[in-house]
């Protein structure tokens, strides 16, 4: 998942489904940042269920996902369809993690919007904020008419973004990330789907909590994700990255998002090493006695400029 809460979250539905042709909420006309926000809020108050594919860099993955909205409040589970198994419950925030063959049950908080379709801050004005927004061409995606919105940065510290907006409900049923020679790197896109009143409030529950007897739990992640002082900060992010409040420290700007980690650098290590993977980016950088590491959905230098500006807060 894209820390996304491994940095970020980041990052991850389709169409409102058969009534559309009567009753269904007005498109927002020409005006790209309405259709920004449509898209935000339809993934948090929509209810629906699917299954998507996510590929990045050489990683393809699938993902089976069911949201509902509660008198206001977020239901989710979220089921990897790869590896071993692994479940994700979320109500709002908070989100207990099972993992079936080790028999735990992990708490943690989600940090970051980047979980597809939720990939948009609830404030789309701080994502135009670092993105120039614009609309592009109306298609048929997945059987259903989709406007596409482009987010091109206006810096190259970030990627450029399109997203697929379903025009009847304004849920994103795709997503594609570019780098700055237009070349995608990052897709997400479903591949089935049914939304609004065909999603129960019982499909969110956990398939696999009562397949074993005796969970172990494991609270120590919900401790961790209180706000605490690192003693550190970097001192030059990039404009339009703000902090979000946990103790590893945490940078967004409303749709991307990178994790800074400052540790011993036993055995000490000398010079800068890096690597990039689709929208991935990991850039490490010495610094005397502490080795820092930056992780997220950011180019290369981007990276850089943040981890070569970490320094003690006075």
């Amino acid at each position: 998942m894209r820390a996304r809460a491994v940095a970020g979250g980041r990052r991850w539905i389709p169409a409102l489904a058969l009534g559309v042709a009567c009753g269904a909420q007005a498109a927002p006309g020409s005006d790209p940042i309405a259709w920004l926000q449509r898209a935000a809020e339809a993934a948090r108050s929509s209810s629906y269920a699917g299954t998507f594919a996510h590929s990045n860099g050489d990683r393809t993955s699938t993902v089976r996902i069911t949201h509902v909205n509660v008198n206001g409040e977020e239901h989710e589970r979220i089921e990897p369809l790869d590896g071993p198994p692994l479940e994700i419950v979320r109500k709002n925030d908070e989100m207990f993690c099972y993992f079936p063959d080790a028999k735990t049950v992990r708490l943690d908080r989600r940090v970051t919007p980047r979980f597809f379709p939720a990939i948009l801050s609830p404030t789309p004005s701080a994502v135009a904020a670092s993105y120039d927004v614009k609309l592009g061409q109306t298609e048929r995606v997945l059987g259903y008419d989709c406007q596409w919105i482009r987010l091109d940065p206006k810096d190259g510290l970030r990627y450029a973004q399109r997203l697929c907006s379903e025009v009847n409900s304004g849920l994103v049923i795709r997503a594609k990330t570019f780098n700055d020679k237009n070349q995608m790197i990052e897709l997400y896109t479903f591949t089935d789907l049914k939304v609004g009143r065909e999603v129960a409030r019982s499909d969110v529950r956990s398939i696999f909590e009562a397949r074993v007897k005796r969970w172990i739990t494991d609270a120590q992640p919900r401790e961790e994700a209180k706000s605490v002082d690192t003693g550190w900060a970097v001192t030059n992010p990039p404009a339009g990255f703000n902090k979000v409040p946990v103790s590893q420290i945490i940078y967004s700007d409303g749709l991307a998002s990178l994790s800074v980690f400052v540790e011993p650098n036993a055995p000490p290590r000398t010079g800068d090493a890096s690597s990039e993977d689709g929208t991935t980016t990991f850039f490490v950088h010495p610094m005397g006695e502490h080795l820092v590491s930056v992780l997220g959905e950011v180019p290369l230098a981007t990276a850089q400029q943040v981890g070569r500006s970490v320094a003690r807060r006075p």
